[in-house]
């Protein structure tokens, strides 16, 4: 089965696993779509890859100049491959089983989904657009967008706030483009029972149950394995605005009770180490094979397009926020600052 997908006409990525359906739901297209940039992930049992007489970076990663690729071979009991190809208006992405089954304990970057984040913030970059790690909701004709890091309240602020008359973009990714708007990008959020409970969500007994489920699990085998939660799908709940002007940024932080306005200095300082930290696209192994290969992939020169375009974009914004909360209650300083936003009922989930 292949698994299509259209971001607002910007990119399309195309896939026979189903990895990017909980990031992408809201995007399913029926066809292929012939967009500028296209991603291709695919599942190749038959793949077979040897970095013999190759170039190699590592004992996994080598590169075949002919076809521009990228390669991984790893040649255990079983043996990993995968290749990343890139192309004119994209890239293709091919792998074994087996590399699905371990790429995951081999380090950060390697899994399909970081390798797409990675990528697709290239294609975003010569785009002239950027993609941020936090949330984003329309507050009246404004918006405001919130960079945080994992865990730290982005879902809580955004559906809260959604549940009082805000307008939902995201709350996790946020693509912006050179005009300083962001488009919507409603991944299925992580609500924690805590969440779920705030919001008066009507949970199907299967749904408590899994949340209790996570919510064990979570405690034995730590945050880091298992997240808890349950993931639901944020347009079943509020209205989503399908893009938004960027009129103010408000980073959130945990810990003490504070809201104050921040300098331009200290508010690039904040989305850098954001960005550092969850999405370090430019550290991704492939990435860095391919700058070293390649010497056409100037890795630098999109770190600095980036650098200039974050300057850009912060500068353009007279109210940049740091908004701490030692409850985790961050939306309710938001809403202060926002008082004409009205409750909003959430409707039933459907039963399953």
């Amino acid at each position: 089965m292949n698994y299509r997908y259209n971001f607002h006409n910007l990119f399309s990525l195309t896939a026979n696993i189903d990895d990017f359906d909980g990031l992408l739901h809201a995007f399913r297209s029926r066809r292929d779509t012939d967009l500028s940039t296209r991603c291709q992930f695919v599942l190749d049992n038959d793949l077979k890859i040897s970095l013999r007489k190759k170039p190699v970076f590592n004992v996994m990663l080598g590169y075949d100049g002919e076809t521009d690729s990228v390669e991984f071979a790893y040649p255990w009991i079983r043996p990993v491959y995968a290749r990343l190809t890139f192309g004119r208006n994209g890239f293709v992405f091919a792998f074994n089983k087996n590399y699905l089954r371990f790429s995951h304990i081999v380090a950060e970057g390697w899994q399909t989904s970081e390798v797409f984040r990675s990528v697709l913030m290239v294609a975003l970059i010569k785009s002239g657009m950027y993609m941020v790690h936090g949330a984003t909701v329309k507050l009246g004709d404004e918006g405001i967008l919130i960079p945080s890091f994992a865990n730290t309240g982005k879902t809580t602020a955004a559906w809260m706030l959604a549940q009082r008359g805000a307008k939902y973009l995201t709350d996790e990714l946020a693509v912006i483009d050179s005009h300083g708007s962001c488009l919507s990008f409603p991944c299925s959020s992580l609500v924690t029972p805590g969440l779920a409970k705030s919001l008066g969500l009507h949970l199907t007994g299967r749904q408590k149950l899994s949340m209790q489920i996570g919510k064990l699990k979570s405690k034995l085998f730590s945050l880091r394995f298992v997240t808890g939660g349950l993931r639901l799908y944020p347009e079943d709940f509020f209205e989503i605005c399908d893009s938004v002007k960027i009129t103010k940024v408000a980073f959130i932080q945990n810990g003490v009770d504070d809201f104050r306005k921040v300098s331009l200095d200290e508010a690039i300082t904040r989305f850098m180490a954001v960005r550092n930290f969850e999405l370090g696209w430019d550290s991704n192994p492939y990435l860095i094979a391919e700058s070293f290969f390649n010497p056409s992939f100037d890795i630098e020169a999109f770190r600095a397009t980036e650098r200039t375009f974050v300057s850009s974009f912060l500068s353009e914004l007279e109210e940049i926020y740091l908004v701490s909360s030692s409850s985790g209650s961050h939306y309710k300083m938001l809403e202060n600052y926002k008082p004409q936003l009205t409750p909003k009922l959430i409707p039933r989930l459907p039963q399953s």
